[in-house]
C-alpha cells in the first residue's frame, strides 16, 4: 500500500500521485511522513516537499501553506508549487538580497519583509 500524494495550487493540481515516503517543509523545521501515518493538518513552511518512490525521489519547491494527512492521503495547499530542479540559485539568491534591502519602517512592513526572507531562503535551500 502507499501514500497518495496530492499538490494543489489556486491554478491546478500539480501532483496527484502515489509514492512510498514523503518529507514536508513544516514551519518549524521537516515531517516525514510514512504509510500509516496518524491524521494531522499542520502549516507549511517555505521549501522542498521529497515524494519518494522506488528509488527515486522528486522535490518541489512549495510557498508555504498547510498540509492535512489522512487515511494515507497527503493533501498540499499550497500558493505555488515548482520542480526544484526548475529553480535557478542565482535568482533566489537575487530574491534574497532584494528581500534584505526591503524597507521596514512599520509592523506591516516587517512582516512583509519577514515573508520574503523566508520565501527566498527557501527557495536558496531547494535550489540545486
Amino acid at each position: 500500500m502507499a501514500i497518495r500524494c496530492l499538490v494543489v495550487t489556486p491554478e491546478r493540481t500539480e501532483v496527484d500521485r502515489d509514492v512510498d515516503f514523503i518529507t514536508l517543509p513544516m514551519f518549524d523545521g521537516e515531517l516525514g511522513i510514512d504509510e500509516g501515518r496518524a491524521a494531522m493538518i499542520g502549516r507549511l513552511g517555505y521549501g522542498r516537499v521529497k515524494l519518494k518512490s522506488g528509488g527515486e525521489t522528486t522535490e518541489y519547491f512549495v510557498d508555504g501553506g498547510f498540509a492535512q494527512v489522512e487515511n494515507n492521503v497527503v493533501s498540499i495547499l499550497t500558493g505555488r508549487a515548482l520542480p526544484a530542479d526548475e529553480l535557478d540559485k542565482a535568482e533566489a539568491q537575487k530574491a534574497l538580497d532584494e528581500a534584505l534591502e526591503m524597507p521596514g519602517g512599520n509592523v506591516d512592513m516587517l512582516a512583509l519583509r519577514d515573508a520574503a526572507v523566508l520565501r527566498a531562503r527557501g527557495m536558496l535551500r531547494a535550489a540545486k
